[in-house]
């Protein structure tokens, strides 16, 4: 599975209460570098609850502008999941919603998310905010500022080894005959 962010927007977010887009994400690692209290952080957020936070969670009040309680924080991402254009838009606290659109198909609100986490080997937590320990291996990719020395690889070991023993799976008693318990 290969997946590539190509458009990150978002509206009533933290800092940006008015819309702004990040389009042109290219392909690999995508650096985001400015001055302090530029959003570089907020735009990690943002990709995180996208992808972790459920629509319906009173968890997602951080993502809230400073002294706006009518807010409706809006996060929307374009996206290739192995080739096939996508979108995922997430709005959370006030007009919770989520939809997402891959390749013809269309899911809405718990089902969107179900799908997302299912395909891409990370869950949800049981009750308030996510946590590391939910987010398997997509939690290794969007890593915030200061935070790379606390990244902590044990919540993704077991998604990994799972999907590892999926692929040797499918190649059958070859791997397995010349050392992929190793690999595992």
């Amino acid at each position: 599975m290969t997946l590539q962010l190509t458009r990150l927007r978002v509206e009533q977010l933290r800092r940006f209460r008015q819309p702004f887009e990040l389009a042109g994400l290219s392909p690999g690692l995508n650096i985001l570098a400015g001055p302090n209290e530029a959003g570089k952080s907020t735009l990690v957020r943002a990709i995180r609850a996208a992808f972790f936070e459920r629509h319906r969670s009173n968890a997602a009040e951080h993502l809230r502008p400073h002294g706006d309680s009518a807010a409706a924080p809006t996060i929307e991402l374009d996206f290739l999941l192995d080739g096939q254009a996508g979108q995922l838009r997430k709005t959370f606290l006030a007009r919770k919603r989520c939809e997402l659109q891959w390749a013809g198909q269309r899911h809405e609100g718990a089902e969107a998310e179900d799908w997302l986490a299912q395909r891409f080997g990370f869950s949800y937590a049981a009750k308030g905010e996510s946590k590391p320990q939910n987010w398997g291996i997509p939690g290794l990719l969007w890593v915030e500022q200061g935070e790379g020395q606390r990244l902590d690889v044990d919540p993704a070991r077991d998604y990994l080894h799972d999907a590892l023993a999926g692929q040797a799976g499918q190649v059958g008693g070859a791997l397995a005959a010349s050392g992929g318990d190793e690999l595992l």
